[in-house]
């Protein structure tokens, strides 16, 4: 795995004028672009071998440098173009008779004649858990950041949601405040003592959480799905 820091919207965002950041970003997500390619097509492919990954490494990149964060979540988005570059592709071969790559749901298309809805709600569960996937893969990236493991976690998550709600609170109000998180992200300390001035918590409480509370504010930072409702929280 290469290590970059910063969020992948970020890293994206700096890889459209950086080459080596670029690069690095197309080697790190090659598994995901496979993934996207062989789920689409139901069968396993090989780098170097079949075209089609040729196709979803250069529709990566085409994502990348023709993105912006009004598009939302970017693995969405580049999940999109290569899907979109696939179906240019099989047009090309004229394989659209025998293969429809399309996400176009309309009743009279020859998407829907060729894909049953049922199979397309399967994808598009199976594309959801993808993309957790990866979002704990960059969490993890993240996390290794700032010196904490998902062990530290597991070992340091509160059992009472009374707990986990209070230290919720915490860590929305430290995003929500841009002092605290920018004492926060220069020393990579949680900022206990300004904390306690604008909230009635003990001191010591907050301690016992600090390292739960910055991982539960890198998730909420980074938009992260699985803190959605009917997630599971860190």
């Amino acid at each position: 795995m290469i290590y970059m820091t910063g969020t992948l919207e970020d890293l994206v965002l700096l890889a459209k004028n950086s080459r080596k950041t670029s690069e690095k970003l197309l080697a790190q997500f090659k598994p995901f672009i496979a993934s996207v390619i062989q789920k689409r097509l139901g069968k396993y492919l090989e780098y170097g071998v079949d075209d089609e990954l040729s196709v979803g490494l250069i529709a990566f990149n085409e994502a990348i440098h023709s993105y912006d964060i009004s598009r939302g979540k970017f693995l969405n988005f580049a999940r999109l173009v290569i899907t979109n570059r696939l179906i240019d592709y099989f047009r090309k071969q004229q394989k659209e008779k025998t293969i429809s790559l399309d996400y176009d749901e309309d009743e009279n298309s020859p998407a829907v004649d060729l894909i049953d809805k049922k199979a397309m709600q399967q994808y598009e569960h199976d594309s959801d858990a993808e993309d957790r996937r990866f979002e704990i893969i960059e969490y993890s990236r993240i996390l290794k950041e700032w010196g904490i493991s998902f062990i530290d976690l597991v070992n340091l998550s509160p059992k009472q949601p009374g707990l986990r709600n209070e230290y919720r609170g915490i860590a929305e109000l430290v995003i929500g405040d841009g002092k605290l998180y920018a004492e926060l992200e220069k020393n990579k300390r949680l900022p206990i003592r300004n904390i306690e001035k604008l909230i009635p918590i003990h001191r010591k409480k907050i301690e016992r959480g600090r390292i739960y509370i910055i991982a539960l504010i890198i998730a909420l930072k980074n938009r992260f799905s699985f803190l959605e409702p009917g997630g599971d929280s860190p």
